[in-house]
């Protein structure tokens, strides 16, 4: 059972509880609340993002008990325009871990995509190497393909990993990373 309010010394012994609602009505309310959840920002703080959930929760099912769980959420208003409210009440310039890491993430399947479709190419021109096979070089890799009757390999070669340092580069600029230093962002504020 969910209790409204909070009991103070002063509080009459008997507090309001509020009845737990039906099945259809708790799932009525967590579709909306992860509804809601996966409308807010991936940056969006998760203590707060749990926080904001169970105030919710308790909200729409002390709602509930005075109308109908339909009636409640439907007074919220759509998810997407209550994520977006909530959103826009953070800071701007908190830094954004979600999108530095989804810009990674873009940047590693890049990498991957054109490394497959290099290996690809080198792979129909492999026999014509023999057994030595093909050597080519993409960007700062060198791949090796040989392709005969007894062999079939792709060997890859790198001096320094660029990749990781450029995926490193692009979560930084992506994540606005420096935000996360203090005195870093003091002197953006002032600017």
């Amino acid at each position: 059972m969910t209790r409204t309010g909070s009991t103070t010394p002063t509080d009459s012994p008997t507090a309001t509880v509020v009845p737990r609602p039906g099945l259809r009505d708790r799932l009525r309310r967590d579709r909306y609340l992860l509804s809601l959840v996966l409308w807010l920002d991936d940056d969006y703080p998760s203590a707060q993002r749990r926080a904001l959930v169970a105030q919710l929760r308790g909200e729409l099912d002390a709602a509930a008990a005075d109308t109908s769980m339909r009636e409640a959420v439907r007074s919220l208003g759509p998810a997407r325009r209550l994520a977006a409210e909530y959103s826009e009440l953070l800071d701007p310039a908190r830094p954004r871990w979600g999108l530095g890491a989804a810009a990674v993430s873009a940047w590693l399947l890049l990498c991957l995509a054109a490394a497959a479709v290099f290996a690809s190419a080198l792979w129909q021109v492999a026999p014509a190497g023999g057994v030595e096979g093909v050597t080519a070089r993409l960007l700062w890799a060198e791949l090796t393909v040989v392709r005969t009757a007894q062999e079939s390999s792709v060997a890859a070669a790198s001096g320094f990993p660029w990749t990781l340092l450029v995926a490193l580069v692009v979560f930084v600029v992506a994540a606005r990373a420096w935000r996360a230093v203090p005195a870093l962002r003091r002197s953006s504020d002032e600017s």
